[in-house]
């Protein structure tokens, strides 16, 4: 874990705990190629992911608004970000699997796929993959 990845945690942890919620996530490194030194975490059945350079991200949203949220206070509210992306997605299908971010489930693996088999994710490459998770609105750094 680098130092960045721990502050960012601490932050985390701390913007969790002021809502009256357990900040309780059991961090994994991956070792995988797709998100090496990436740490991976289930937030209330919501994945979220801290990069090295301690950028946290919830990889299964496509984005949030820069004027109500930071990353930290996005990843406290993982669940609710997810539950109105999950509403808008049922509605219109079609216009979630064109988004360039966000995935079709909420949990997220090291290899950057979703367990939803109708998710983009399934059938693109590596490296489109680390662009999706990486790549949509919510991953400008603050």
């Amino acid at each position: 874990m680098t130092s960045q990845q721990d502050d960012i945690i601490k932050a985390f942890e701390n913007e969790v705990t002021k809502r009256g919620e357990k900040a309780e996530v059991d961090w994994k490194e991956s070792t995988s190629p797709q998100s090496p030194g990436v740490l991976f975490g289930d937030f209330g059945g919501v994945t979220l992911m801290v990069y090295p350079d301690g950028l946290m991200n919830i990889p299964a949203r496509c984005s949030w608004s820069f004027d109500k949220y930071t990353h930290v206070t996005a990843a406290a509210s993982a669940k609710e970000l997810w539950a109105g992306q999950k509403r808008r997605d049922d509605a219109n299908p079609d216009r979630a699997k064109k988004r360039a971010g966000g995935h079709l489930g909420p949990m997220v693996a090291p290899d950057l796929k979703c367990g939803n088999e109708r998710c983009p994710c399934q059938h693109e490459s590596p490296e489109d993959r680390r662009k999706r998770a990486r790549g949509a609105f919510n991953t400008k750094q603050p």
